[in-house]
């Protein structure tokens, strides 16, 4: 059928040509318009709440402080039930506010206005006058005396997919007396058995409150309900108090029940950490397709009811972000079963249906497809992307599964099938293993176009001449392309070490300041081992992350330096140096060489075969990298916006980039770049080896929305995604939006407030982007099928 949607202007309706299964209730409306008028906020009852439960148990052990934090903080945050709402629960006291972390603010305290009080900031929107000032002159002050500021003020990386289906399964009364049973069983007289008492009370400490978390909604739903008037409201309100009364204490008995259920337990790890840095939350048409067939067959529901359900719970997850752009909770859906075979079920298309009616930022939306996925369900994901709303995302199964085997061979226990088979994606792209992993731990982005320039420089970086990588040698000496690679491989090598010794202390500080109780208790192993996740208490440690901007713009350069100087000896290695260090002024001629030389994404393999050795140096080397939980680099992963700031501090290169320009983002050619089609664009891509960049590679690019408009334009987009399948690259993502709109958008931001597009991995509202992060977008090349 054709639906008629509201466009990015929300002045104007267009005819879109998506095959809606059902058209969204007037509900789902209402709540997406609303959403869009919420202003973004902030609160410091959070921290509140946890520095006075920290003043008060000072000399306690770490963890049991922790757990008593995070038990406070469920039973004395503010809650709240919003009008049309059937999913309920918050991560701060207001939809879309942000809970302020104290130590990220202690440059703030030199903004006050004598006359006015402190200065607003546009970090800290919606804070009282009061609020402020105890934020600034009591909280920050208490936080730097604790020395929690920078990089340690609240965080781990996040990044993981927690056993939220295990709440759902048993419920909290469930993981409470799994952790009572492993205390019994301690032997006190043991020292290593003593050490892990705090953990398993804490475990237990915290299940008791988050019992009480549901609770507390259902009795404000009941209060809500006894002053509500109107009688269709007031029955959705005692219902609600009837479910949250239920779970998350107890296992869920119906859809309902599981999907409320798990967004108690998906929201509760936001509350433990302050904010959610891509907590993921798996592929959740499998966790909830037993509930939902039983609830169809026995039916005690509808699927327009499920339909309705599933629509207000991805309105939720963007009503919950932490105050900013998105909140970071991703799903995947599709995939595979434990038997190899195709996982796609009804509640698969149900949920590519809700992100078509909402069309937000959240969730970043995966779609696993695999050699055996069917032709329905690439044609329903390619009416998601026909919508211009920058869903979804496309993960290779195929190839995740084999990245995850390959993760078996590192050391620790090995990756069974079923265990890689049941993978799914993470923040922007990564794979875990759901509900076994200890989670990512990023501690420095690398950046391979520096790698390159530092090889030719002795390892001083141009923009300021600054030294920051290894001595290899006066790049004007170099009389062979082989020179130039052993340089640029030992500066990867360099990035290496230093990754490794500056993430060590940094994990370190992490474990003594953080441990996460109620993350831990929801990751097989910890309570078994009486460990929280930082001191390897997961049954997988593997996960240490690291992703790169600029391997093309190396690989480029190193094509261009292969070519121009050793091959066709057009320039020497000196006249291409001095080339550099001006900026190409002055070098025109050599510049527009370099700039002619082949360039990846066009199916060339002279250059191609230099991005997957960039790919192969970098990959095997952070692969040696290690936690101090006892596991091993995975590299790989979404540069973010990384590949702009990344761009400004690396000089001109070879490829004829000027400097400071920005980098080509994770995976993806350099923009502009790629200038023979979509097609080769995945064939150059498929040439680098996907399975061992083990945490994925990000591939970003462009379709014109003219695609669209054609009859076939779908049949041609689902026949694209089985050539990206059929080249064993892991994930591909597309922007729609044509360049006019984006250019239009920058002009009358207050008229594309909707307007989102893929940046490198995650989905971002253009409009809330800088300049420079818009314009490199807008310069991607758009490409026809």
């Amino acid at each position: 059928m054709v639906q008629v949607i509201e466009d990015t202007k929300g002045k104007e309706s267009k005819t879109l040509d998506s095959v809606f299964a059902m058209k969204p209730t007037q509900r789902v409306e209402r709540l997406r318009k609303k959403f869009l008028s919420i202003e973004r906020s902030s609160s410091i009852e959070r921290a509140r709440i946890e520095a006075r439960v920290m003043k008060e148990t000072a000399g306690e052990p770490t963890i049991t402080r922790r757990s008593k934090v995070f038990a406070a903080v469920l039973r004395e945050m503010p809650i709240d039930i919003h009008p049309d709402e059937l999913i309920v629960g918050n991560t701060s006291v207001r939809a879309r506010c942000a809970n302020i972390v104290p130590g990220g603010y202690t440059a703030l305290q030199q903004r006050r206005v004598n006359s006015v009080g402190y200065a607003t900031h546009p970090s800290l929107p919606g804070l009282s006058e009061e609020d402020l000032a105890e934020l600034m002159e009591e909280l920050v002050p208490y936080w730097q005396q604790q020395g929690r500021v920078g990089r340690v003020a609240s965080w781990h990386y996040g990044h993981n997919i927690h056993d939220m289906h295990k709440v759902v399964r048993k419920g909290f009364t469930g993981i409470k007396k799994e952790a009572e049973d492993r205390l019994a069983r301690l032997d006190l007289t043991e020292p290593e058995d003593l050490k892990k008492v705090p953990f398993l009370e804490g475990v237990v400490r915290i299940m008791e409150a988050a019992c009480e978390f549901g609770e507390r909604y259902a009795a404000r739903a009941g209060e809500m309900a006894e002053k509500e008037k109107d009688a269709g409201r007031k029955a959705e309100l005692l219902k609600i108090a009837k479910i949250c009364d239920w779970v998350p204490k107890n296992p869920a008995r119906t859809f309902n029940e599981a999907l409320q259920s798990y967004h108690f337990a998906w929201l509760m790890l936001t509350l433990e950490l302050y904010h959610n840095i891509a907590f993921a939350l798996g592929r959740m048409d499998q966790y909830l397709y037993p509930y939902y067939a039983r609830d169809i067959r026995e039916k005690r529901i509808t699927k327009e009811e499920v339909q309705e359900l599933l629509d207000c719970y991805i309105l939720k997850l963007n009503y919950v972000g932490n105050g900013g752009q998105s909140s970071s909770g991703s799903i995947g859906i599709g995939g595979v079963k434990p038997d190899g075979n195709d996982a796609t079920n009804e509640l698969s298309y149900m949920f590519i249906e809700s992100i078509m009616h909402t069309r937000l930022a959240d969730p970043w939306f995966a779609v696993h497809v695999h050699s055996k996925s069917p032709d329905d369900f690439l044609i329903k994901a390619a009416e998601l992307t026909s919508l211009e709303s920058g869903h979804p995302q496309f993960l290779n199964s195929d190839v995740m599964i084999a990245q995850a085997l390959a993760r078996g061979t590192m050391g620790g226990p090995m990756v069974t099938l079923e265990d890689a088979r049941s993978a799914s994606n993470v923040g922007c792209l990564e794979l875990v293993i759901p509900g076994k992993d200890s989670g990512y731990l990023y501690t420095a982005g690398h950046n391979l176009a520096s790698a390159l320039e530092l090889a030719l420089t002795n390892g001083v970086r141009r923009s300021d001449n600054e030294k920051v990588g290894a001595e290899t040698g006066d790049a004007r000496q170099f009389t062979s392309f082989e020179e130039v690679q052993k340089a640029f491989r030992q500066q990867v090598v360099h990035m290496r070490k230093e990754t490794q010794i500056s993430g060590s202390l940094f994990e370190q500080q992490l474990i003594n300041m953080y441990p996460m109780i109620y993350e831990s208790a929801l990751i097989e192993g910890c309570i078994e081992k009486g460990l929280c996740r930082e001191e390897g208490g997961a049954h997988y440690n593997f996960n240490t992350g690291g992703t790169e901007v600029g391997s093309s713009d190396a690989a480029d350069s190193l094509a261009a330096i292969k070519k121009l100087v050793f091959e066709d000896k057009r320039i020497t290695m000196t006249q291409l140096c001095d080339a550099l260090d001006a900026n190409f002024e002055g070098h025109e001629d050599i510049r527009k060489m370099c700039l002619d030389a082949p360039k990846f994404g066009n199916d060339n393999d002279y250059v191609d075969e230099q991005k997957t050795w960039v790919i192969h140096q970098w990959a095997s080397e952070f692969m040696k990298l290690k936690n101090l939980r006892g596991g091993h680099g995975c590299p790989g992963g979404s540069s973010m916006a990384g590949y702009i700031p990344g761009g400004k501090i690396v000089g001109a290169l070879p490829s004829g980039r000027f400097a400071g320009e920005p980098l080509a983002p994770a995976g993806s050619p350099c923009i502009g770049k790629d200038v023979n089609g979509i097609t080769s664009v995945l064939k150059s891509m498929g040439k680098v080896d996907g399975v061992e960049v083990l945490a994925g590679l990000s591939l970003t690019t462009r379709l014109d929305p003219e695609v669209f408009k054609s009859k076939d334009g779908i049949k041609r987009m689902a026949d694209l995604i089985r050539t990206f399948i059929d080249q064993k690259i892991f994930h591909l993502q597309f922007n729609v939006t044509s360049s006019e709109t984006l250019k239009d958008a920058q002009k009358k931001p207050e008229d594309y407030r909707d307007l989102m597009v893929k940046v490198a991995g995650y989905n971002a509202y253009f409009t809330q982007l800088s300049k420079e992060l818009q314009d490199s977008i807008i310069a991607r090349t758009a490409h026809g099928l």
